[in-house]
């Protein structure tokens, strides 16, 4: 089977298209609407990134398409159909026409470029958005005491999985009452019960303990995985594990250092300060990590964090500055925060920065906290790692549902 693409399937798809390696086809019309969306004064940020990325693309792979120059006469065959109108998807939907046989699926985003192709006598397949859903963790509900044994007895007596489920991640099960009574993790084709009460201890933090199911599963997962993600909404307590977790290392002696990479991004639809003066550390401590830093650290950040940094176990690295580091050898515990403000190509920078004997955490919240269009959807970095890391042995993933900043912050969350 070969595939003819019309703009926004191409535009939306790129990575998964290109990822198959198979030849398809496209029109000359689309790659105009790329060169217009690329230049364009009314297209929003994130539309013209995606444009100029897949127009790389295709100069990189230019073996992988094959481009469908569109004839002038054939605006004649458009009226010849009287569902086609007289517009440029239906002039895509005519190059896809001239290729027609068993082998040529047209494939669209768009529903009535579905319809109008369709109703020519295309073969048409129609790409649904690519939502995930993804959290690490599944939920069943036994509502019966039948339920409960039939699932129990699944586990334990006939060894059954009872619901598919990737490596690392977790099962919570609850009654009839939505309690969760029973928590698990997949491990080797296993589901294993969790019976340990997490915590973490350090002197910055005292002791840290779990406040529900979900932080329960982070902190197993932060001390069970090389790699994890924890996503989740402002207040969700997400950035005080990692950071809890992370100075419970450095107490301890298991990590030498903590660097944290910083993407400082200012706040979507705030106003900019401009230039801050001072070093590297001085300019950072200004923005947003300096802030976050002294919310989870406590104290003058001119003492606390200072420091820190001053002794080496703290180390601000900006994301600017990335290219060429290595951390191999530090021993060091990596935290990349706000990580939903990195695209795919930066967040890959970034992982392949990571030596052997350094972990990694990453937190960022990419439903409602992404602050350029050009890092939203499925060119959104955390997105991407979650889809090609899950099923790995040394990472695990959690969202964090519930708020615990404040009831304010509670609130917030619906406007």
């Amino acid at each position: 089977m070969q595939y003819f693409y019309d703009t926004c399937a191409l535009l939306n798809n790129s990575n998964k298209i290109f990822e198959n390696n198979d030849l398809f086809y496209i029109s000359s019309i689309t790659l105009k609407e790329l060169e217009n969306i690329k230049n364009s004064l009314t297209k929003d940020a994130e539309t013209k990134y995606k444009a100029r990325k897949l127009v790389n693309l295709l100069f990189s792979k230019q073996n992988n398409f094959k481009t469908i120059m569109y004839q002038k006469e054939w605006d004649d065959i458009i009226k010849q159909y009287p569902t086609l109108p007289d517009n440029n998807d239906s002039r895509i939907i005519i190059s896809a026409k001239q290729l027609s046989d068993n082998s040529i699926t047209f494939v669209t985003q768009d529903f009535c470029c579905y319809l109008f192709a369709k109703s020519i006598g295309l073969n048409v397949q129609y790409l649904l958005e690519d939502i995930d859903n993804y959290t690490g963790y599944k939920i069943v509900k036994c509502t019966t005491d039948e339920e409960m044994a039939d699932f129990y007895s699944k586990i334990y007596s006939d060894n059954i999985i009872p619901i598919p489920m990737h490596e690392n991640e977790y099962l919570f099960i609850k009654d009839a009452t939505d309690k969760i009574i029973d928590k698990y993790y997949m491990r080797n084709n296993k589901l294993i019960s969790l019976k340990d009460y997490p915590t973490f201890n350090s002197k910055m933090f005292g002791e840290t303990k779990p406040r529900d199911a979900y932080q329960w599963a982070a902190m197993d997962s932060l001390q069970r995985n090389t790699i994890t993600l924890l996503r989740g909404a402002a207040g969700t307590g997400k950035s005080y594990l990692a950071m809890s977790y992370l100075m419970s290392l450095l107490d301890e002696g298991k990590i030498d250092r903590i660097i944290i990479f910083c993407n400082t991004v200012a706040t979507n639809g705030a106003a900019r300060l401009g230039f801050y003066p001072g070093s590297k550390d001085e300019k950072l401590l200004d923005s947003q990590i300096g802030n976050f830093l002294v919310s989870k650290l406590g104290g003058d950040k001119n003492y606390v964090i200072d420091k820190f940094i001053d002794t080496g176990k703290i180390i601000l690295l900006p994301m600017a500055d990335i290219r060429g580091y290595d951390t191999s050898g530090m021993h060091a515990g990596i935290y990349i925060t706000e990580a939903q403000n990195m695209d795919i190509e930066l967040m890959k920078l970034a992982l392949q920065r990571i030596g052997n004997d350094s972990v990694c955490i990453l937190d960022g919240d990419d439903q409602t906290q992404v602050d350029l269009g050009i890092y939203a959807g499925n060119n959104n970095g955390i997105r991407r790692v979650s889809q090609v890391f899950r099923g790995e042995s040394i990472y695990g993933e959690i969202t964090l549902p519930n708020i615990y900043r404040s009831k304010i912050a509670s609130i917030a969350q619906k406007m």
